[in-house]
């Protein structure tokens, strides 16, 4: 569920920051699918110059996010989400051509559009197939 706040007004900012159409659509679609998740509170959030978009559990821990770039959204596994043992990084890496593991052990998946927001719902539980 959105988090109801001032901050949710800078959706709208970050949707004018994003130059590609595609992406755009898909920032609205991820964010229309997060604000029906009863099991998550979802948070728009300034980190720095950084436009992040959180995901907390109901024991407060952060096991998702992602941010907001030009061309694409950035969807992070935090180690939370990682350490689970919910999800398989080597399906994630199947699924995602670009993604990735950062230095802090995260894992990282560009989002550009609605199909990519689609694989990665359903790789995440939230949408069944």
């Amino acid at each position: 569920m959105l988090e109801a706040s001032e901050n949710l007004r800078l959706l709208a900012i970050w949707s004018e920051y994003i130059a590609e159409n595609e992406t755009r659509s898909a920032f609205w679609y991820l964010i229309g699918m997060s604000a029906c998740l009863i099991n998550y509170q979802c948070l728009a959030d300034w980190k720095g110059d950084v436009r992040d978009f959180r995901y907390f559990d109901s024991d407060e821990r952060q096991l998702y996010s992602f941010i907001t770039n030009q061309k694409w959204l950035l969807f992070y596994f935090r180690l939370p989400a990682i350490r689970s043992d919910r999800h398989s990084k080597e399906r994630l890496f199947d699924l995602f051509a670009d993604a990735n593991e950062n230095t802090a052990g995260e894992w990282t998946v560009k989002i550009k559009s609605i199909d990519d927001v689609d694989r990665l719902v359903k790789f995440l539980g939230w949408q069944e197939s």
